[in-house]
């Protein structure tokens, strides 16, 4: 069966709710994609310039549903980036919104769906793609890397099924979303409710604006997913002001959440009775490898729990690097249209975080190979790191920029000297080797996460 061809067999039920409060069948849903889809040829590579929306969710169905190879592109990239990717991979359609501007020669206006276009190119190019690539997503890294992972039919299929069968999502779920769709995780929360034929409540806010809250209250959302950031934003707020008796749960995943706000968050739930599944994912496992049973929560606190069934976790006996195995390993990356036609899959993924498993194969994530830096010799984990500082009362990020230095990145106000100090007596370096930066916000990239890249003081 094709990946989401069954969502036709669940005709009246509710697909899809908008922001304007639209309901949206699935019946109406599989009408507005089998008239787009008359528009383009199948087996075609096609960019979906995205965002949480109808049009975008009706462009990825009628892509996927005929053979072709999708890019998802989030709609708040820049015009010479997309431009840049265009000249790279050579799309024949590119689908945006009509309010976005990018400048591209050899295209013409193919088809409008509501407020977006599709583009179709003059040019016609001649070049090969596996057979079982499927999707080309962004790595989720916080990097600002442009390369994109290479997903099959397989992939998608396999870890969909898997996380449906370990959150038992039903078909009366009713899920918000809060990530980008261009981002792994934020698909998977739609591929997995779109397969069991549950509903999906399409946002763009913030869960800091009260719109998104009122969204949860008036179409009784059960779930929604989120990263650290996110939680950090909520270990803050009174969530009791809100009425959230719908809410049954939230997963969290795209990065190691800090420890005392994982307890804080926990301490809320439990009024709320609420549930909290942990789970440990990357792009290239095709969104989610790992999931901590709820029952677990308080028993094994601070661990992203056990690999998804059928996948398997084995830790590098001299790195202690995490190495993940499974149908959902992608099949290599890609940063032009020639890399479309190659596949080195093995079903093994090196993931670059270290970590180890207890006794009862629960998987603890401790830091990641690329965050270790060496001091005049010392080796400092800055994920480590930031996790103390964040014990001394202050919110922080730290990157090395250059050899023998540690920048952190505070928001307060409080005395550096005496931050130094306790990070001195801490780490067991000398002082001179740390530098404080004040900053209003941390920057983040689309996903969400902390980009290092732009951390560049």
């Amino acid at each position: 069966m094709k990946f989401l061809e069954n969502i036709k067999k669940y005709k009246n039920n509710t697909a899809l709710i908008t922001e304007q409060r639209k309901i949206i069948t699935y019946n109406k849903l599989n009408i507005f994609v089998k008239k787009f889809s008359k528009n383009f040829k199948k087996r075609s590579l096609a960019f979906i310039i995205s965002n949480n929306d109808l049009e975008t969710i009706v462009a990825y169905l009628s892509f996927i549903g005929k053979n072709c190879v999708v890019m998802l592109i989030d709609q708040k990239t820049n015009e010479e980036t997309i431009s840049d990717l265009v000249e790279n991979y050579c799309p024949e359609y590119i689908f945006l919104n009509q309010k976005k501007t990018i400048r591209i020669n050899d295209y013409f206006l193919a088809d409008k769906f509501f407020n977006y276009t599709l583009l179709k190119s003059k040019n016609k190019k001649k070049y090969k793609m596996i057979d079982e690539l499927a999707l080309l997503m962004p790595t989720s890294g916080s990097t600002g890397s442009q390369k994109y992972v290479m997903l099959s039919y397989e992939n998608l299929n396999f870890n969909t099924k898997c996380i449906i069968n370990s959150l038992k999502i039903k078909k009366k779920d009713i899920t918000i979303t809060t990530l980008p769709m261009s981002y792994v995780y934020g698909l998977s929360i739609i591929n997995t409710h779109l397969v069991q034929g549950s509903s999906i409540v399409l946002n763009t806010k913030s869960v800091m604006e009260k719109d998104f809250w009122k969204s949860i209250e008036n179409n009784n959302v059960n779930n929604f997913g989120g990263v650290p950031y996110i939680y950090q934003i909520l270990s803050k707020m009174n969530l009791f002001k809100f009425n959230l008796k719908s809410l049954k749960y939230t997963t969290q995943a795209g990065g190691k959440l800090n420890l005392d706000i994982l307890k804080n968050i926990l301490k809320n739930y439990k009024k709320m009775n609420v549930k909290l599944f942990c789970m440990y994912g990357a792009s290239e496992a095709t969104a989610r490898m790992s999931i901590l049973d709820w029952k677990f929560i308080n028993k094994k606190i601070g661990s992203v729990g056990k690999a998804l069934k059928g996948t398997k976790f084995n830790i590098e006996k001299k790195t202690n690097e995490i190495i993940f195995s499974g149908k959902n390993v992608f099949l290599g990356y890609a940063e032009n249209i020639s890399d479309l036609n190659k596949s080195y899959n093995n079903n093994i993924l090196k993931t670059g975080d270290i970590g180890h498993l207890d006794k009862d194969n629960f998987l603890y994530i401790t830091g990641r190979k690329d965050r270790y830096v060496k001091i005049y010799g010392m080796r400092i984990s800055l994920e480590e790191l930031e996790d103390r500082i964040f014990k001394l009362g202050e919110e922080n990020v730290c990157s090395a920029p250059k050899e023998n230095m540690i920048n952190v990145y505070i928001k307060s106000k409080r005395n550096f000297k005496e931050l130094i100090k306790k990070i001195s007596s801490y780490t067991k370096i000398h002082a001179s080797c740390f530098n404080i930066i004040k900053v209003s916000e941390f920057p983040l990239n689309k996903n969400l996460k902390i980009s290092y890249k732009s951390l560049t003081r």
